[in-house]
């Protein structure tokens, strides 16, 4: 027998066919190619192999014991090919259809308008159904196509890409309610203070901080949650308490937050795009994925 990198790859195809139509005449309509040449290439693939594949009557075509061996085993590889046909056809494919989007309330606020009028502008032909909510969407039951999470991550099975580099976060409160309640000097002194802090499915009530390699978690006591930064900063502009909330988020040389703690570092926060498959994936979803990466890289 001679090696695989001899083998016709057509004769492969028409040996298939003849197995799946169970007749040269059915599998030379769906080849479109002329019977004779169908049954050329089935000996060619026999003689290659050094083996009888087929048995052939006046009426019916019937599979021997190697040749039904032999179609298990090569079966996985033509549906690996048609897979990769298909795959190659979506990505050729103009983006259209409904696209089901959710994140995280203000992550979502602040994040996506922008890149989703782009998105819109680009790819008309998508309908976009963004559904904001500080909860853990269920892509599959609930019918989601793509979700924006903040990591950590649970070991869900989902395809996870990342969004940018991670955030860092920082301690803050306004000179004024410094003035009033003293300054903490340590991570420990926030068990004292009155703490503004993001609600959602998970409404801190602890705190952890960084130096070096050790990690204080302090208990702190929330006396308010809201599900937006902005309110957060604007509250703790009013001297309402400490806050903690992303440095990117905080204002120049006239902001009246003061950084607190400085020597020491809040956990960073990733955020994510995450879907249910990485094989079979619309064109709609692909170029929003692409368009995410692209825009928060």
């Amino acid at each position: 027998m001679r090696t695989v990198f001899e083998l016709d790859p057509l004769a492969v195809l028409a040996f298939v066919a003849v197995a799946e139509h169970g007749s040269f005449r059915g599998a030379a309509r769906a080849l479109a190619i002329p019977k004779s040449t169908l049954s050329q290439r089935v000996a060619a693939l026999e003689g290659h192999l050094g083996a009888q594949l087929l048995v052939r009557t006046t009426r019916s075509v019937q599979l021997t014991d190697v040749g039904a061996s032999y179609q298990r085993e090569i079966t996985p590889a033509i549906d690996a090919l048609r897979a990769a046909e298909s795959t190659v056809a979506m990505l050729q494919a103009k983006p259209s259809g409904r696209l089901r989007v959710t994140a995280p309330y203000e992550l979502g606020r602040s994040l996506l308008p922008a890149i989703l009028a782009e998105y819109g502008t680009l790819y008309p032909d998508v309908v976009l159904d963004v559904y904001l909510a500080d909860r853990v969407v269920n892509l599959v039951e609930e019918g989601f196509d793509l979700a924006i999470r903040i990591g950590p991550l649970a070991d869900s099975g989902l395809v996870a890409r990342r969004l940018g580099p991670p955030k860092s976060h920082g301690l803050y409160a306004s000179r004024a309610y410094l003035k009033r309640n003293g300054v903490p000097r340590r991570p420990a002194d926030l068990a004292k203070h009155r703490c503004l802090v993001m609600s959602g499915a998970q409404t801190p009530t602890t705190w952890t901080f960084e130096a070096g390699r050790t990690k204080s978690h302090v208990q702190i006591r929330p006396v308010l949650a809201v599900n937006s930064f902005d309110v957060l900063m604007r509250l703790a502009r009013a001297g309402l308490g400490v806050v903690v909330i992303p440095e990117l988020v905080v204002g120049g040389p006239d902001e009246p937050l003061r950084r607190l703690l400085a020597g020491y570092n809040l956990p960073v926060r990733q955020s994510f795009a995450v879907y249910p498959s990485a094989r079979n994936v619309s064109p709609a979803l692909r170029t929003l994925v692409d368009l995410l990466l692209e825009r928060l890289a």
